[in-house]
């Protein structure tokens, strides 16, 4: 099933083209002091466009899964007023908002370079593809049981969008409800001597679980100690 799972994935992610998949324009002008938190979930398509646009602009950010009956959705209603994904908050500026071109927007103009009106209209036409993707494979879509309480320390995710075999450790982590710190590392992202250095290979999803010191490479082994652990 492992091998129809990665089958599966890797269709996402031809769908999806490059996406995600390297550091554009040389990535975020500069970094944000405190993480940013997004409020997503996996196989939503508009989430899914925010979460590339992250990557391209090599930003780490906390993932607060909000999955369909995750105990995080009252978290977000009573912060914006709506369950509605994705909701981004930057702590260094202030700001929070919905709306996945708006916040794309946001993220270029504040931490890279604006785009034109001419990009904007690509994103917004774009929006089908990712659409498509969900369709292809809704996991993450729905947690199995709400979580009433998170793990004392963030689990730390070393992530690339567009890999497939890191979005099947994105899907187990919204199905367990799981909040999480993701460190891209995409294609000439700036932090990959830092996954090196930890694990000693450049290689994706790369897990660390500092409530058990537990670090590890492999999507099948990473989401097998999910289970076991968080399940």
């Amino acid at each position: 099933m492992s091998a129809l799972g990665n089958a599966h994935s890797w269709v996402v992610s031809i769908v999806r083209g490059t996406r995600g998949l390297s550091v554009r324009n040389g990535g975020a002008r500069k970094q944000p002091e405190k993480p940013l938190e997004l409020y997503e979930f996996e196989s939503c398509p508009f989430c899914r466009k925010v979460r590339e646009v992250m990557s391209e602009l090599d930003l780490e950010y906390i993932s607060r899964t909000t999955a369909v009956g995750s105990a995080e959705r009252e978290a977000l209603k009573s912060r914006g007023g709506r369950e509605q994904v994705p909701y981004l908050v930057d702590p260094n500026t202030g700001t929070e908002m919905y709306e996945s071109e708006d916040i794309i927007d946001y993220l270029h103009e504040t931490y890279g370079q604006a785009r034109s009106r001419a990009r904007r209209t690509v994103s917004q036409v774009g929006t089908s593809g990712a659409v498509v993707a969900g369709m292809i494979r809704p996991r993450g879509r729905r947690a199995r049981s709400p979580r009433k309480e998170q793990p004392a320390k963030m689990l730390e995710l070393y992530n690339m969008e567009a890999s497939p075999y890191c979005r099947k450790v994105r899907e187990e982590l919204c199905e367990l409800d799981l909040d999480y710190h993701v460190k891209n590392v995409a294609k000439r992202s700036t932090r990959r001597p830092q996954l090196v250095d930890r694990g000693g290979k450049m290689m994706v999803p790369y897990l660390v679980d500092p409530n058990t010191t537990s670090e590890m490479y492999e999507s099948d082994d990473i989401i097998a100690y999910l289970k076991k652990t968080y399940g």
